[in-house]
């Protein structure tokens, strides 16, 4: 979704042209709330009034919210998490006598001492999430990069690991943090003060605050700056991109020197770089679809194809290590990997997941700790860690999650196909409760190719052993079948997503010859989808939570000179353009409010939000609740400590808030 700074910069508001009269002085309305500049303490006493009216609403479910979190506090015999290996050091994120902290100790040793106490430094702010961290090589300097209010600007913060004490380095940064071999040098990417673009990056000498030195700055506004250290140690890579193109140098960390592009941007080329000591390696579908190539550091334009996928297969990452290269290949919704040796050659391909599961490599350090690992799970099948012997190909468990009162064996999954364009759906249900009224929860994302994966989560089991059938549709626009399912619900497709949603919460309201009620959520990009949806076929849907909604589309591709706008125009699609401005209008949620018996609905907003402007899902609520046929409840709950995504020491308590509001209303409906 889009960045945007909501109190420097106000969304054009772009007049439906469909509606009537009546409708279109509805929606005037509500424009005031973007009028923050002038219009802000008004604005927040309307969002304080809809919070006090959303809590004593939600009064009727408080019990249910209670007992939900009561079973999520349970504590699972956890699997021990892998420690991550760098530069000859071991480190874990984990909870110390229940505070969040960072460990680290010698590669090998059983001894650690605590690096950073994350929850001390939480507990001075209302919002508080830790970005980044990276140690320099000589373990003098800790660098952290940490979001103090919500809005997805950071701080990077230097803290002496001898002394304790911490220099800001600077503000208005993304998260990346990459040292010199020699300690001297911390490099970072700032953000434009007005657009939250990422677009400088930036040397700071270590020991001289207020000095940086500018590396490389990104002129165009459609394009996004970001860097990342290479498997060679005195090397990263500086990338710039935008939705379906990139362009990436080297940069040579302790003379701060940067190569020319190693190739020039090109409309729908992209291509990805690592390099050691002797060889660049890319990812690249320069020659139409994405190949694995090497060239040697001192003839970086002669590539040669390593690895092509076979037809029908498509690749989408590699990691590289000492001991071999493991590459990821989709093929028909279904994630294989192939491991090669250093030479090209093919030591094994073969499925990611068993059937049933979800599955995903976690990098467990850098290129010399040959450490990768695969994280599994099914929506009822507990997650486990499993090490990969990167020679071999051979897969060893390390560890797996035990929930003592939870027994999979009661539980059903499966996945099926809705329609003639077959678009998947995963689900389970718990099989003692099902019965021909158990009611659906529907999860909907459908962008930027991104596909929702079935995590195993003590919430949704809480939903399962409450009768609930709770389910996933990978409409088109995600990712489930690739780049093509991406492309066939974005830009000019996005009505395909939306459409294929109805679908399925049709089908999923008569799974199995009931008739069952059907709960819909979706946040940010799915608030999208489901806010369309809801539209469309109000009738179809019991229920909704909609968190963080962009649902102002047609407003925000209207103004160029929002952050991200340009870029995205290939997901959401460019108004100017001949015949796009009516496809967009045509799905846009907010401008597609009518009168219709409208489902009960819950809808979150953040208030620092960077990328999806509160004032979009208080609009689209207020207009909406305006025009419905219906009582609703119609509930807006605005976070005035968060940005888009919510603070980690709140989340569970939003979840079992959402959760509850979305039982209550599926029993009333039964």
């Amino acid at each position: 979704m889009k960045l945007v700074n909501a109190l420097l910069i106000g969304l054009l508001f772009v007049s439906p042209l469909s509606h009537s009269d009546d409708e279109t002085d509805a929606l005037s309305s509500f424009a005031w709330l973007q009028d923050v500049a002038h219009q802000q303490d008004k604005i927040r006493a309307y969002l304080e009034r809809h919070n006090q009216r959303a809590e004593q609403s939600l009064m009727t479910s408080q019990s249910l919210r209670d007992a939900l979190l009561n079973e999520w506090q349970h504590t699972p015999q956890t699997g021990s998490t892998p420690w991550l290996a760098r530069d000859g050091r071991e480190f874990l994120q984990t909870r110390v006598n229940g505070e969040r902290v960072l460990r680290m100790r010698k590669a090998g040793s059983e001894e650690a001492s605590i690096l950073l106490n994350i929850e001390a430094r939480a507990a001075e702010h209302a919002y508080y999430q830790l970005g980044s961290w990276s140690l320099s090589p000589n373990g003098q300097w800790l660098a952290i990069a940490e979001d103090i209010h919500g809005e997805e600007d950071y701080r990077i913060a230097l803290i002496n690991c001898q002394s304790g004490q911490t220099d800001v380095v600077a503000t208005e940064a993304d998260s990346s943090l990459i040292w010199s071999p020699d300690n001297q040098q911390l490099y970072y990417v700032r953000k434009d003060a007005k657009t939250a673009r990422p677009y400088q990056l930036f040397r700071h000498e270590i020991g001289e605050i207020g000095s940086d030195t500018l590396v490389y700055e990104e002129d165009d506004p459609a394009w996004l700056l970001s860097a990342y250290r290479a498997s060679n140690t005195d090397t990263a890579i500086v990338q710039v991109n935008n939705e379906s193109a990139t362009e990436q140098r080297l940069l040579r960390l302790n003379d701060g020197s940067l190569s020319t592009p190693l190739k020039v941007r090109q409309p729908n080329v992209e291509y990805y770089l690592d390099q050691t000591d002797d060889a660049l390696w890319m990812l690249s579908n320069h020659q139409g679809t994405k190949q694995f190539y090497r060239a040697a550091v001192v003839t970086p334009n002669d590539w040669q194809v390593i690895y092509a996928p076979e037809s029908g297969a498509e690749l989408n990452t590699f990691y590289l290590f000492k001991d071999g290269i493991v590459l990821t290949e989709q093929r028909e919704g279904e994630q294989w990997f192939v491991l090669l040796n250093m030479d090209g050659e093919r030591v094994v391909k073969q499925p990611l997941a068993e059937q049933g599961q979800v599955a995903w490599f976690s990098r467990g350090g850098d290129y010399a700790s040959n450490q990768l690992f695969i994280r599994s799970m099914s929506l009822v099948q507990p997650p486990r860690w499993e090490a990969l012997n990167l020679k071999s190909g051979t897969r060893r468990e390390v560890s797996a999650d035990h929930y003592s009162d939870f027994d999979a064996s009661r539980y059903h999954s499966e996945h099926l196909y809705v329609g003639p364009h077959r678009i998947p759906v995963t689900l389970a249900y718990h099989k003692d409760a099902l019965n021909s009224s158990s009611p659906v929860v529907l999860y909907g994302y459908g962008a930027y190719g991104f596909t929702m994966k079935p995590y195993f989560m003590p919430q949704t089991v809480s939903l399962m052993d409450r009768g609930v059938i709770y389910a996933i549709a990978h409409v088109r626009g995600g990712g489930y079948y690739g780049a093509t399912w991406h492309q066939a619900g974005s830009g000019m497709n996005k009505k395909h997503g939306i459409q294929d949603f109805i679908d399925v919460a049709k089908a999923m309201g008569r799974y199995k010859d009931g008739q069952r009620a059907v709960a819909a959520v979706g946040s940010s990009a799915g608030g999208t989808l489901v806010a369309a949806a809801l539209n469309q076929a109000p009738a179809a849907f019991a229920a909704a939570s909609l968190n963080v909604p962009f649902v102002d589309v047609l407003g925000s591709m209207s103004n160029p000179a929002l952050p991200l706008t340009a870029q995205q125009y290939q997901e959401w699609g460019d108004p100017s353009q001949n015949g796009e401005r009516e496809v967009i209008q045509a799905y846009d949620p907010l401008r597609n409010i009518h009168p219709n018996p409208y489902p009960p609905m819950l809808v979150r907003v953040g208030w620092d939000d960077q990328r999806v402007p509160f004032w979009e899902g208080a609009q689209y609520l207020s207009h909406l609740a305006a025009t419905s046929t219906q009582a609703g409840p119609y509930l807006l709950l605005t976070d005035f400590s968060r940005g888009h995504q919510a603070d980690a020491r709140h989340g569970l308590t939003q979840q079992a808030t959402d959760y509850a509001f979305l039982l209550h209303q599926l029993k009333r409906v039964n």
